[in-house]
C-alpha cells in the first residue's frame, strides 16, 4: 500500500508543513505567556485563580480552551504526525494521549473550586505534559520532514 510520507513529499509541502508548525508554535508560546502573566506558573496562584471562579466562569474558560487546545494545538500536529514515518504504535499513542490529557486539564479546572485545591497541582502537571507533548510532536515532525534519510 502506498502511503503519503511528509519526508518524501516535494519541498513545497515540507515548507507548508514547517510554516503551519511554526505558526502553531507561536500560538502556543503566546498562550504560555498568557498563562505565565496570570499565574507565574505557580501552583498556589493557579489554585487562587481557579479556586475563586464560579461555574459560569469555568464554563467560559472551558468553552475557550477546549476547542483551542483540541483543534489548533493538537489536532493539526497530530494529523501531520500521522504522515510521518514513525511506527504505528507511536502514532497510536499520539492519536489518543494529548486528547485524554486535555480532558484531564479541563476537568481539573472544574475540580479546583468544588472538590480540592490539590487539583491545581494536577492542572500544573497536566499543563506541563501538554507543553511537552506539543514540543515533542513539533520536533519529531520537523526531524521526519527535514532530517530523516528517505530510502
Amino acid at each position: 500500500m502506498n502511503t503519503v510520507r511528509l519526508s518524501k513529499e516535494p519541498v513545497s509541502i515540507k515548507l507548508l508543513t514547517s510554516m503551519i508548525l511554526c505558526m502553531l508554535g507561536l500560538v502556543y508560546l503566546l498562550f504560555f505567556v498568557h498563562i505565565y502573566i496570570d499565574t507565574e506558573m505557580k501552583v498556589s496562584m493557579i489554585a487562587q485563580a481557579y479556586g475563586g471562579m464560579e461555574y459560569i466562569e469555568l464554563t467560559d474558560h472551558a468553552h475557550t480552551y477546549l476547542p483551542y487546545y483540541t483543534i489548533f494545538l493538537f489536532l493539526i500536529p497530530v494529523i501531520l504526525f500521522m504522515f510521518t514515518s514513525y511506527s504505528e504504535t507511536l502514532k497510536s499513542f499520539f492519536a489518543v494521549f494529548p486528547f485524554l490529557v486535555i480532558i484531564v486539564d479541563i476537568a481539573s479546572m472544574y475540580l479546583i473550586p468544588y472538590v480540592s485545591l490539590i487539583f491545581a497541582l494536577i492542572l500544573w502537571i497536566v499543563g506541563t505534559c501538554l507543553a511537552l507533548t506539543f514540543t515533542t510532536l513539533f520536533c519529531m515532525i520537523y526531524y521526519d520532514v527535514w532530517l530523516r534519510k528517505t530510502a
